[in-house]
């Protein structure tokens, strides 16, 4: 291979481990924006279920002290109704997490790909056991 060969080599290769790195960059952000819209959301489920459970309470002493026993029967389904979905969005809250959790490793892992692909572009290639420094004995 000639020395220009060589050279455009080493230089599509190392735009081909810049774009690369660019990419994962990207793929960080992305991910990064992904785990707040998940804590976002496990955030809002949070206070959803905290408000339902208020209506279950409101609806418990409904139930206890309302007046016909239409409204007393209807304030206690609905209490269960808003217990139970209470129970569902704590669950939700609970998955929005980990997925959050799970998309801000992933941004890492990028981050840290796009790193290494940086240094490979931008550090000569080790192409073989490098040879002691003169003077000295290989052990």
């Amino acid at each position: 291979m000639t020395s220009q060969r060589k050279a455009e080599a080493v230089d599509s290769r190392t735009r081909a481990l810049e774009v690369r790195a660019e990419a994962r960059r990207l793929e960080s952000l992305a991910a990064r924006a992904q785990a707040e819209a998940y804590d976002a959301l496990s955030r809002a489920c949070v206070r959803r279920a905290q408000a339902l459970r208020a209506v279950f309470l409101a609806d418990q002493s409904v139930a206890r002290l309302g007046g016909s026993e239409y409204e007393r029967s209807w304030a206690w389904h609905d209490g269960q109704r808003a217990e139970t979905h209470a129970e569902l969005m704590e669950r939700e809250a609970s998955l929005h997490a980990t997925q959050a959790r799970r998309a801000e490793a992933e941004a890492g892992r990028a981050e840290a790909e796009a790193q290494v692909s940086w240094q490979k572009a931008h550090l000569t290639p080790i192409e073989g056991p490098v040879p002691p420094p003169p003077g000295e004995e290989g052990a």
